[in-house]
């Protein structure tokens, strides 16, 4: 099997690796707002070694207190006192068992702070930043540009002096090296623009800098975008010549990504995107190299993963947000425990929506310990108890399986197959991530002592219990005529031509299921656009052009009030003609079963989208923190 490449021993340099498994750097915030190395942070990166993985990349690192700070809470190894926290947490990985290096950044003109000076190679503004707070990039100067040579040569020094076993550069997703790499961002006339012997300039000087500072056997990674993805970016050509000529500066790996945050479908790649977008740009790097080639970007899976290193595609592959929803993906993979790794859904929910997007520390939609390692638990109980667990979606199977490991005699109660809203949620085959998810959830309810009641729960089998969940999600608003959306499990059940009301995410994604499947679709909104009533980031600016491309005819400013035979009726007496009108407006909290089951006397607890309307985060953080707590 492919996934057992994962883990031969591998070499970066003088580095020896007991795996061929990466975690990638990925900003958490969970440091002071000084830089300053916090103990969620020693937490999050010890887990994560403890989890088996060869090497623990960790996140970007601001080199100088210039203009190179991000994000909120960004480490920071600008400075000398960054150095005695940055030593505990490399002593703390180290002792977990794992190979830990540092990634050194200048954000450049992707400053998610927003505060002035924004310092880029040229005026070309990141338009997110400038409509929120109004500022745009200064070009640099050339004393500045030495300046930042020399900052990253000290942040490298000051990495080897941390005891770090590695030093990477951020020479990718658009933060300062390239925006002088790419002619998207770079107008410069002076010698750090123009061709592309001057745009890399400056990252073989960040490169020769380093070299000269650090011992030779102190290996160096840079991580490059393939390409930013820009018309007229990074051509995947020049990065392959970048990537020679830094092997010929001394570096000792490449780490190849690709994107920048201003096409982030690209950068982190959402559910409806490939795995591995990135994989015919670093076989190229690799074909062109000596130095063992990193493959990054939406790797997700150890099936994927091991393909990658059996077939010789890359050397390691590093994952980013899999490791967040599981810190145990390497040892489960290794054990082949592939249904016990909790997946990562792609959902960029609890990361960034809710996470970094939201000016918060980063979390995860599956893992709700993320970030918060070692606080949370799951013990046994000291008093076990008989539970009653009603609805087999996401917030019923995770609250079954946290019951049964706290010793409970649990009893979940499903008329229909396990999985709940996940089975209509992963009706399309693009949804290969949650279904991933579901697999995972019914797994750790079929592998525990769960007794499973095919059967509708009402107030008399409920009787006898001392605690009962009621996840029974939430209930799909009616419109006269029409049938719910999320009660449609195949495509031929309807005719065309189909309106469906409602442009959420449930909308959405129906009618982009139905016209993949080769219906005609209408999606009508009453809004003034789909997907604008606080949908995942990713998913509101790229479903558009999805459903444009799946031939979707989109209606805004409208609203469905039900439908007849000839049609969808509008708010305003109009009708659209339909064959099948389906209502994707909301749902409600479902209340009726909770009342029922109090009049039994047991403890009773409402999850999910049984209590609150709300995405498969929502379910299972509520779900576990109850579950663990009852």
């Amino acid at each position: 099997m492919s996934v057992e490449a994962l883990f031969r021993p591998g070499r970066i340099g003088s580095l020896e690796l007991k795996n061929r498994v990466v975690k990638s750097p990925q900003t958490t915030a969970l440091s002071n707002q000084d830089g300053t190395v916090t103990q969620r942070l020693v937490d999050h990166y010890k887990r994560l070694a403890e989890g088996g993985v060869g090497l623990v990349m960790v996140e970007y690192s601001y080199v100088d207190d210039d203009a190179s700070k991000s994000i909120q809470a960004q480490v920071g190894i600008a400075r000398r006192e960054h150095v005695p926290g940055l030593g505990w947490l490399v002593d703390e990985v180290h002792a977990a068992g794992a190979k830990i290096g540092i990634q050194l950044e200048h954000c450049g003109r992707q400053k998610f702070l927003g505060t002035a000076p924004i310092k880029s190679a040229s005026d070309v503004s990141w338009d997110y930043v400038e409509a929120q707070y109004g500022e745009r990039p200064v070009p640099m100067t050339e004393a500045e540009i030495a300046g930042v040579v020399a900052a990253f040569a000290d942040a490298a020094e000051r990495a080897h002096l941390a005891r770090f076993d590695l030093v990477e550069v951020h020479a990718g997703h658009g933060y300062l090296l390239t925006n002088f790499l790419s002619p998207h961002t770079n107008k410069r006339t002076d010698r750090y623009g123009g061709s592309f012997e001057n745009r890399a300039r400056l990252t073989l000087e960040v490169a020769g800098a380093i070299r000269a500072r650090v011992p030779r056997d102190f290996p160096l990674s840079f991580r490059v975008s393939v390409t930013d993805y820009e018309a007229d970016g990074i051509p995947v050509e020049e990065t392959v010549e970048l990537a020679r000529r830094l092997e010929a500066a001394g570096v000792d790996v490449i780490h190849a990504s690709g994107g920048h945050h201003a096409l982030m479908e690209y950068e982190v790649s959402p559910w409806f995107m490939p795995r591995a977008p990135h994989r015919r740009g670093w076989e190229r790097i690799k074909a062109a190299v000596s130095v063992p080639v990193i493959g990054s970007g939406s790797l997700v899976s150890p099936e994927v993963a091991g393909e990658i290193v059996a077939s010789g595609s890359a050397d390691f592959v590093s994952l980013g947000r899999a490791m967040l929803a599981d810190p145990d993906w390497t040892r489960k993979a290794a054990a082949g425990r592939l249904l016990d790794i909790v997946p990562c859904i792609r959902c960029n929910d609890g990361c960034l929506h809710r996470g970094l997007n939201a000016g918060r520390s980063t979390g995860c939609a599956v893992n709700p310990s993320m970030g918060a390692e070692y606080r949370y638990p799951v013990e046994p109980a000291p008093a076990p108890r008989r539970a009653a667990v009603v609805g087999g979606g996401p917030a019923g199977l995770r609250a079954a399986a946290v019951l049964a490991d706290r010793g409970h005699a649990v009893t979940l109660f499903e008329p229909g197959p396990l999985g709940g809203t996940l089975r209509a949620a992963t009706r399309s085959s693009r949804k290969g991530d949650l279904a991933a998810l579901r697999d995972h959830l019914v797994h750790q309810v079929e592998t525990r002592k769960v007794t499973v009641v095919a059967e509708r729960a009402d107030a008399a089998a409920l009787t006898g219990y001392d605690i009962i969940m009621v996840a029974t999600g939430g209930t799909g608003r009616p419109l006269p005529g029409t049938r719910h959306a999320r009660d449609v499990g195949d495509p031929s059940e309807v005719v065309s031509p189909v309106v469906v009301a409602g442009g959420g995410m449930t909308g959405a994604d129906t009618a982009l299921w139905l016209a993949d499947a080769g219906h005609r679709v209408t999606l009508v909104e009453a809004g003034p656009a789909p997907l604008g009533n606080g949908e995942v980031f990713t998913d509101a600016a790229a479903l558009p052009g999805l459903l444009a491309e799946a031939g979707v005819t989109v209606v805004t400013g409208t609203e469905i009030t039900g439908a007849d035979g000839a049609g969808a009726r509008t708010a305003d007496g109009r009708t659209i003609p339909a064959a099948t009108v389906l209502a994707a407006t909301g749902y409600d909290a479902a209340p009726d079963l909770a009342e029922a089951a109090r009049a039994t006397g047991a403890e009773v607890v409402v999850l999910g989208g049984a209590r609150r309307p709300g995405r498969v985060m929502d379910a299972l953080h509520d779900a576990f923190f109850a579950a663990r707590n009852a």
